[in-house]
């Protein structure tokens, strides 16, 4: 018994280094089969007892990943209510992966410029505001984000343009070529809510992928507060 929970662990230990690559097994094809025994049971549970508790090192991607970041929602236009332009715009990108990403090097360009400096690691998952004014937004971005401030002077059209994520070897992570008009929802232009994409599953390019938030001045660094209100096919 006791060698048959030691080949065991040694599966286990190699499945769950793919289940954080997001992998599955390779025989059954079944995410928590961990003994490969194409049923996930309590074999399979005991086995993750047995490491409950550990604390795990991140996961780097595979060799050549890239990491994919999305733009997931836009205060382009606050309203006089919450304050002026200067302090309250703010941009949001959401890590994709369920792994960690580097952005180190990553600009964002076309509407602002901002390059992310060194040493720059998003959770899996994970979120980051990138701000006008970090003194006063900062404070609102919870602790689980990461928040930068983009280059001083400079504004989001309020009428709408292209925001582009690049990856330091200028391939194309992400953009949005929002507008205040030509389908778009009017809300965020000026009506106090942020622009918010509705779902992971929806293409960010189009304007029936983005609605308004619920509150005013949107969830900078936050799940989306419109998230889940769509069910993609």
């Amino acid at each position: 018994m006791k060698n048959k929970w030691r080949k065991m662990a040694a599966v286990a230990a190699w499945g769950m280094m793919s289940l954080g690559m997001n992998a599955q097994m390779p025989n059954t094809g079944c995410i928590g089969d961990l003994d490969d025994n194409a049923l996930v049971d309590l074999d399979d549970l005991m086995l993750l007892l047995m490491y409950y508790g550990s604390e795990c090192e991140a996961i780097s991607g595979p060799d050549g990943f890239d990491g994919n970041l999305a733009i997931s929602e836009i205060m382009y236009n606050p309203s006089a209510e919450q304050g002026n332009d200067s302090d309250y715009e703010f941009l949001e990108l959401h890590n994709l992966d369920s792994v960690p990403v580097d952005i180190s090097g990553w600009v964002l360009s076309n509407a602002v410029a901002f390059t992310f400096p060194d040493g720059v690691v998003v959770p899996p998952h994970g979120f980051v505001a990138v701000v006008r004014n970090i003194d006063v937004l900062g404070p609102q971005v919870p602790d689980t984000a990461l928040c930068f401030q983009w280059n001083s002077g400079q504004s989001l059209n309020n009428t709408g343009e292209t925001i582009e994520l690049w990856r330091p070897d200028g391939s194309l992570s992400d953009e949005v070529p929002y507008e205040d008009n030509d389908g778009w929802i009017s809300q965020p232009d000026g009506g106090g809510p942020s622009l918010e994409w509705i779902d992971v599953g929806l293409d960010n390019t189009l304007p029936d992928a983005w609605t308004f938030s619920s509150g005013l001045g949107g969830t900078p660094g936050s799940p989306n507060s419109m998230w889940g209100i769509n069910d993609p096919e």
